[in-house]
């Protein structure tokens, strides 16, 4: 088996892994990237077979005016749309969808004051014990209804259930927020910018690690070659984590299998429709109800061109229901419940292709990104602590002070972890 020699090993080529190598790069270090796919990006999946212009299969959105991510795209010569989500958010109660400030006001209202009560969560919200959002909805007075629209709009944002979600991870994030309320996507698309973000590095890809053995140094396995470094960034989900697919040797603290225990990933799946034509109002950003395939938005809005583009993106209990159909079925589901959203009877002949994207049974990835049930507030940063001066670690699952499940939250993970390397090197220089 042959072997190399790197200043640092980077674990994985998605967001986390290429920030942090290129700020160690950059510092003068020799670094190797290793990928277990075929393609850089992890999650972030940019395919230009589907329609005219780039759609994402898995991450898709710049959350915040001041992100990372927004940042970068400038520098990368790339170009932003903005979206207005909330503002062009369509429901329904049951029959066709309409704006949401044209619907019933009872609705409307209810909707308002849910998002108002997750922005406003403090301390106060949980002076008696950490609680789910569920709890403290109820408590503050919603009932069953409100919480089921709750679990649609606010709980399935972050991939998990309005029960199982971390009041106290919530206000985390909340007092960390740095990065703005507006959203945008890359005209161009995510994989320009992640390309960009690779240039000049060293990636393997198809090299799945196996094994890393740490202490004085680190030797990274995978099937066909084993890597020698002085410090590892592991940036792989934390769900490949949880289910040994990289053993090491010594085991991992009990603090950090602690907070493996402890973090959840659920399954989060995509469905996608292209049409002859749009059979949805122009002004739309988000359609939403509570059916099964609940959210829905245009990936073609604010394009100049573009053909007619619908998708769905659902989450926990949701994403598990479809990823048990299979995908003619799933699909079939999802376009039975556009066409009562939209108010339009039989879309079949006038869909040109469509698409399942289930990253639950991507082995890479096990599911989307990683969420906090209640009680184990303390999981995220004890996930991102290092072991001793080898082992580092980032992905948006580490994103302790910034926003955990988003593309910019992974990429400050990876600069925080490329630093701490850094400040060690520079100890021990």
């Amino acid at each position: 088996m042959d072997t190399t020699t790197w200043d640092v090993i980077v674990v994985g080529a998605g967001a986390a892994g290429l920030a942090a190598a290129r700020l160690l790069q950059d510092a003068g270090l020799n670094v190797c990237i290793l990928e277990a796919r075929d393609r850089i990006g992890g999650r972030i999946w940019t395919t230009n077979d589907f329609a005219d212009f780039p759609i994402e299969l898995g991450a898709e959105f710049i959350h915040g005016e001041r992100a990372a991510t927004y940042g970068l795209i400038s520098e990368a010569g790339l170009h932003a749309v903005e979206v207005d989500r909330k503002g062009g958010l369509f429901w329904s109660d049951g029959g066709k969808a309409i704006p949401c400030r044209q619907s019933c006001y009872e609705t409307c209202f209810l909707i308002d004051k849910l998002f108002n009560a997750q922005r406003h969560l403090d301390d106060q919200s949980v002076a008696g014990g950490d609680r789910s959002l569920a709890d403290y909805l109820r408590g503050s007075g919603f009932d069953r209804r409100a919480l089921e629209i709750a679990d649609v709009l606010l709980a399935q944002t972050c991939c998990a259930s309005v029960e199982t979600l971390s009041c106290a991870d919530l206000i985390r994030e909340i007092r960390v927020d740095h990065a703005g309320t507006r959203e945008f996507r890359i005209l161009e698309g995510y994989a320009p910018l992640l390309n960009w973000m690779a240039e000049s590095l060293p990636l393997m890809l198809n090299s799945p690690v196996h094994k890393i053995t740490w202490g004085d140094g680190v030797r990274v396995q995978t099937e066909s070659h084993t890597y020698e470094a002085q410090q590892c960034i592991v940036t792989v989900p934390a769900a490949l984590l949880q289910q040994n697919t990289i053993r090491f040797d010594p085991a991992l603290s009990a603090n950090k299998q602690h907070a493996l225990a402890a973090l959840r990933t659920e399954a989060a799946t995509k469905l996608i429709y292209r049409f002859d034509t749009s059979y949805w109002d122009g002004a739309m950003t988000l359609l939403a109800h509570m059916g099964t395939v609940a959210r829905w938005w245009t990936p073609a809005y604010g394009r100049p061109d573009g053909q007619p583009i619908i998708s769905s993106y659902v989450t926990a209990s949701r994403a598990r229901a479809v990823d048990a159909l299979s995908e003619p079925h799933a699909l079939a589901l999802g376009l039975r419940e556009l066409e009562r959203l939209l108010g339009v009877h039989n879309l079949e002949p006038h869909l040109i292709h469509a698409r399942r994207v289930a990253w639950a049974a991507d082995p890479y990835a096990l599911g989307g990104y990683t969420h906090v049930p209640p009680g184990a507030a303390d999981a995220r940063l004890l996930l991102a602590a290092s072991e001793g001066d080898t082992l580092f670690f980032a992905g948006e699952a580490t994103a302790y002070d910034t926003n955990p499940q988003t593309v910019h939250g992974a990429i400050e993970s990876g600069w925080r972890a490329a630093r701490e390397c850094l400040a060690t090197v520079r100890t021990h220089g």
